[in-house]
Order: C-alpha cells, then sequence, then structure tokens
C-alpha cells in the first residue's frame, strides 16, 4: 500500500467509548492502544488521534489531551496527537490549551453539536488566540453526527452548532490560525467549499466524502476547490478505513498522493 496520513481517526480505546461518547451507545469495540498502531502499522498509515471534552454537555470523563498524550507517546512513529478542552470551562479551557502544547500535540479538534457551543461567539475567542499564538492546528467537526441519532431529540445536540459559516467568523479574525474543517460541512458542503476558497487558512477534511465526488470538482477549472487544501479522513473506528482508501486509488496517482499523504505531511510539518 501506498504511505496515507489519516486526518481524523477515533481510536476505540477504553478512555474513549467509556468517556465522551458514552452517553450515546455508538457500538464500538474496544481495543488496545497497541492493536489501534497495528492496523495503521499494517497498512504503511499514520492516523491522527483526536481528543474529546463533552464533560459540560454529558458529564461524562474527557478523552483528554493527556490521553492522546500518552498514545502517541506509545507509538510515536505512528501517531499525531489532537487534544481537546470544553469551551464551555472558560479559563480553564485556556488553561488546557496551555496543557496541550506542553505536552507536544499538534493541534486541538472541537465538536460544536457535541459539546454545544457556536465556534464564533465572542466568549470562544480566547481559545482562537491562544491556539493561534502556539501554533496548533484547530479542527473542527462540521455537518451531522452520528451522536444522538436516532434518541429522543437527538440526545438534546442541535446540528445547527455544525454549521462551517461559524468557524469562517473564526477563520477571519486569526488569519494566523491553521483551521481544519472535518466532514466538508456535510449539511453545509457548499458553505464549507465556499469558506475554505475564501480563507487560505482553511483546510478541508474530506471524510466522508468519496474520490469520485470529487474528482469533476478537482478537474472543474471554475472550482473553488484548492486540491493542496484537502485531507485525507476515513472516521476510523465509525468507518472502515480499508474502504476509504479503496476509493481514492481510482483518481490519477498525483492527486492520490497529495491527499493522502503529502497535503497533511506538510501541515503537519512531518
Amino acid at each position: 500500500m501506498k504511505p496515507f496520513i489519516d486526518f481524523h481517526v477515533h481510536p476505540p480505546v477504553k478512555e474513549f467509548i467509556d468517556g465522551p461518547v458514552a452517553p450515546f451507545d455508538v457500538g464500538l469495540d474496544p481495543l488496545g492502544i497497541d492493536d489501534v498502531a497495528d492496523h495503521f502499522r499494517e497498512r504503511e498509515g499514520r492516523a491522527v488521534i483526536l481528543g474529546l471534552d463533552t464533560g459540560s454537555t454529558t458529564r461524562h470523563r474527557p478523552f483528554s489531551s493527556e490521553d492522546v498524550a500518552a498514545i502517541v507517546a506509545a507509538h510515536p512513529e505512528v501517531f499525531v496527537g489532537f487534544g481537546s478542552v470544553d469551551p464551555a470551562r472558560g479559563a480553564k479551557a485556556v488553561a488546557g490549551i496551555h496543557v496541550a502544547a506542553r505536552l507536544g500535540l499538534a493541534g486541538l479538534a472541537f465538536d460544536p453539536v457535541a459539546q454545544a457551543f457556536d465556534p464564533s461567539e465572542r466568549s470562544t475567542f480566547m481559545l482562537w488566540a491562544n491556539a493561534s499564538d502556539h501554533g496548533l492546528i484547530v479542527l473542527f467537526h462540521t455537518g451531522v453526527t452520528r451522536l444522538g441519532r436516532g434518541l429522543p431529540g437527538g440526545g438534546g445536540l442541535r446540528l445547527a452548532h455544525g454549521d462551517p459559516r461559524w468557524v469562517d467568523v473564526v477563520a477571519s479574525l486569526y488569519p494566523d490560525l491553521r483551521i481544519v474543517l472535518a466532514h466538508n460541512g456535510s449539511l453545509w458542503r457548499g458553505e464549507a467549499l465556499a469558506v475554505a476558497a475564501h480563507k487560505p487558512n482553511v483546510w478541508l477534511s474530506l471524510i466522508g466524502t468519496s474520490a469520485a465526488e470529487y474528482t469533476e470538482l478537482f478537474d472543474d477549472p471554475l472550482s473553488p476547490l484548492d486540491p493542496n487544501r484537502c485531507l485525507f479522513g476515513s472516521g476510523w473506528a465509525f468507518a472502515d478505513l480499508d474502504e476509504q482508501l479503496a476509493g481514492w486509488k481510482l483518481v490519477d496517482e498525483d492527486l492520490e498522493r497529495q491527499v493522502l499523504y503529502d497535503n497533511a505531511a506538510e501541515l503537519l510539518g512531518i
């Protein structure tokens, strides 16, 4: 297989399953971290591990920056770490950004739907300012989520928080902050493409999008999609990694290499 960097991995370790996603019964079988590392190593890939802190919405233990850092330390040749803080915790969340930087993590992951916040709210601005000062990449889950799906009231989660237009405000105020929009906005895919086209500090993680869906956009000279700022993401363990990789074998080899590896390697400094 060709080398790749998966920019969107939720490892099914106990700290994740019994922590922030526990109330949503996600149906994942737990694995040890060595098994997770082997899953990617056998495929010649590296994985960006995403933390998640839903403490203020679920009252469950976070999959914290410290947890992610421990996973990276166990297999640094395989894993890159993105920590997480709960925006509702104010000054403690800002302190958590300093912790993530001190731990040597590459970035921070946020899920505005699961964490019930609007990234454009003034109360969050200190988060983005401090992340930018530390040179941390900030990833936002955008669009739909499987969390709460089918539960009464969607488990209380509001999909509107996943609108990528709120992230556009962040990108405009903090032009040095490197931002990744995961899931391409999903419900708001056109809006996500427009944000990335307009803001050169925004990248798109193509999780949940097949190569075939994007081939025409890559080839269309009028398209706003910039292949230099597109990243491969599988969403494993919620999605099948092999199926996600197989789709990209159908495109031009240069484009395949660029999306699967080169863009992420440049963004992460690998």
